[in-house]
């Protein structure tokens, strides 16, 4: 006969509780504190372990406000009492205590770690925890051991139907709803789990997992953003920059020639045009003054004075310089001094030229110095901002890797064993409960691990080579006809086309889009797939065309978004990143990727490649020489 999982429990508490009850209960109780309190001491271990490596950052640059969310996070956890952060020069440099948590009577020893970042010791961390909830927990099962002893048989059975409800079948329901959740980018609201057991932890895991996965779509959004309004700032600047470039050409083309005469080998002016009395502020006369060059030329700037005033002049040749006069006023005035060494009709050698304010160029020289510098610095922060969002994505990476997929392996093995141990005694909607959670869990691995895959994207080293797109598309198209045998399409493929590009990464993507055109006219009359090149507007641009379902090209901004789907799994399955992980792979080799469609009339995806970094062209279209 079949009995049900709820049946079969019922039975095996019946009989539990009226033979070896309470010696196994004994030692179960045993057993279960030393677990606890083994737990309670690696949960201790973990989170101290974690507020060291969070840590790091805050410390070393002396940021409190930014380890104060971390802090939060380990106070949430109930079992901890007091957590420490000292540094070794300012002493406290965060701190949290709950008093009213010490209820435990087994002393655990608070936990101290040293900070390490990049070989230095900056920090400690000190964290507390009390074991009041694992002594509560031992109380409460010693309670319901006496309970279910001492008391009647129906209140235990009851309790029993009660409690598989609400410990097994409910939490089910809800990891399988989260999880549905998780998986189609529902992330607004949390999910929130308050129980203390696994199903309450993965729960949990599942919630930290959500508002990791938010931050970090909000922070991507977020750099996004900083980074148009840098470029929007960059193009500002450049825009200042020519407007002062241009504002400098007018001011030359303004500014007031000054002519003047003087005898050659001598250092006083023999004509001075009137302008000069603005230039300086002196009057004219003194311009005509013997000394009066050697009094008002800067000492810095005499040696070229020399050349043109020199008794060792050549005829005829001339000469321009840069140096700075002082006016009446005391400030030095920068002045271009064009002089050309001419003979009169007696022979003898005198000086004639011009002097023109530069001033105002000289104050632009400066400004665009400025501008320099400050984009210099623009960059570099906006460098250091891209690397610490790269070893943030790395670390969520990393945390996604590890952390996560334990909980999901351990549900997914509990599931398969409920199946295979107790798949006879469940009936089919709990049968159909388990599977659906099966499938749901391992659906989230393929995300976490697509995930990953498209943030390597992004940190693989390119190795460029010569090859073949005509042979790599055939061998990709040979691949996809040999797992699906049975059906017909019409393929037609462009010769001796040949591209200078990785080809790991090269064949990831091309694969994506055959895969893509195979998949979309699989419900064609008579498919048919074509691989070409044209040429647009002196540039070679390839294309993948099928007679597919198409789509709306409305919806075209959305294509090659990761997960997003222009069709339901019921009609075409898959996770919707192929054409983002084709997308990141042509945007690596410095090439752009768009698509043209029509609802039931097919899809062309086109895409350029980078240019060869060592002819300089679009791409390389020449096969390789032959040995």
């Amino acid at each position: 006969m079949s009995m049900t999982v709820r049946r079969a429990i019922v039975l095996a508490v019946i009989v539990g509780l009226l033979i070896p009850s309470a010696i196994i209960s004994f030692i179960t109780l045993q057993g279960q504190r030393t677990a606890l309190i083994e737990q309670l001491k690696k949960d201790h271990a973990r989170l101290t372990e974690i507020l060291v490596l969070g840590m790091q950052e805050p410390l070393w640059n002396l940021s409190a406000d930014a380890g104060m969310p971390l802090l939060n996070s380990i106070m949430d956890d109930e079992r901890v009492v007091r957590v420490l952060v000292t540094d070794p020069a300012l002493g406290t440099f965060l701190q949290a205590e709950r008093p009213e948590r010490r209820r435990g009577q087994i002393l655990i020893p608070p936990l101290r770690k040293t900070v390490v970042y990049q070989g230095s010791e900056i920090g400690v961390v000190t964290v507390e925890v009390d074991s009041g909830q694992l002594e509560a927990a031992l109380r409460d099962d010693r309670n319901k051991f006496l309970l279910t002893v001492a008391g009647q048989l129906l209140v235990s059975l009851a309790l029993i139907l009660i409690l598989m409800q609400l410990r097994v079948l409910e939490p089910l329901r809800r990891l399988m709803t989260d999880s549905r959740k998780l998986a189609q980018r529902e992330l607004e609201q949390p999910f929130i789990w308050e129980r203390k057991d696994e199903f309450g932890a993965l729960g949990r895991s599942l919630e930290t997992t959500r508002q990791s996965l938010q931050t970090l779509f909000t922070e991507l959004e977020s750099k996004n953003q900083a980074l148009e309004a840098d470029i929007m700032v960059r193009k500002q600047v450049e825009n200042q920059l020519r407007i002062s470039e241009e504002r400098y050409r007018r001011l030359v083309e303004s500014t007031k020639v000054i002519p003047w005469e003087a005898q050659s080998g001598s250092w006083r002016f023999s004509y001075v045009g009137p302008q000069a009395e603005s230039l300086l502020g002196y009057p004219l006369s003194m311009w005509y003054q013997e000394g009066f060059l050697t009094s008002y030329l800067h000492p810095d700037d005499r040696h070229f004075a020399y050349q043109i005033f020199g008794e060792t002049s050549p005829e005829q040749s001339d000469r321009e310089f840069e140096c700075r006069l002082l006016a009446a006023d005391g400030h030095n005035v920068w002045v271009s001094l064009v002089a050309s060494v001419l003979t009169d009709k007696s022979g003898e050698k005198y000086l004639q030229g011009y002097l023109i304010d530069i001033g105002a160029r000289k104050k632009v020289e400066e400004q665009l110095v400025h501008y320099r510098e400050h984009l210099e610095e623009l960059v570099e922060a906006r460098t250091a901002a891209l690397a610490s969002a790269n070893n943030e994505l790395q670390a969520f990476s990393y945390s996604v890797s590890h952390d996560l997929r334990a909980p999901l392996r351990t549900v997914d093995g509990f599931g398969q064993a409920l199946l295979e141990d107790y798949g006879d005694k469940l009936d089919e909607q709990g049968r159909d409960y388990v599977h659906r959670m099966r499938r749901a869990t391992q659906r989230m691995g393929e995300l976490i691990d697509t995930l990953l895959n498209l943030a390597r994207l992004a940190r693989s080293e390119m190795h460029l080579e010569m090859l073949s797109l005509s042979l790599l598309m055939q061998s990709i198209l040979e691949e996809l006809q040999a797992n699906e045998p049975d059906r017909k399409v019409e393929i037609a493929i462009a010769p001796e086309i040949y591209v200078h590009a990785d080809g790991k990464l090269l064949r990831s993507a091309m694969y994506n889009l055959l895969s893509n055109a195979w998949k979309f006219t699989s419900k064609a009359e008579q498919p048919s797939i074509e691989f070409g090149v044209k040429d647009a507007e002196g540039r070679r641009v390839y294309f993948v065309r099928d007679n597919g379902v198409g789509f709306d090209m409305a919806l075209a901004g959305k294509l090659f978004g990761a997960f997003q789907r222009l069709h339901t799994v019921q009609e075409f399955e898959g996770i919707g990143v192929g054409l983002a992980t084709a997308q990141r792979i042509i945007h690596r080799h410095r090439g752009e990727i768009w698509a043209e469609a029509e609802p039931g009339k097919g899809a062309t995806f086109f895409f350029t490649l980078q240019a060869s970094p060592k002819t300089g062209n679009e791409d390389a279209v020449s096969p390789p020489e032959e040995a």
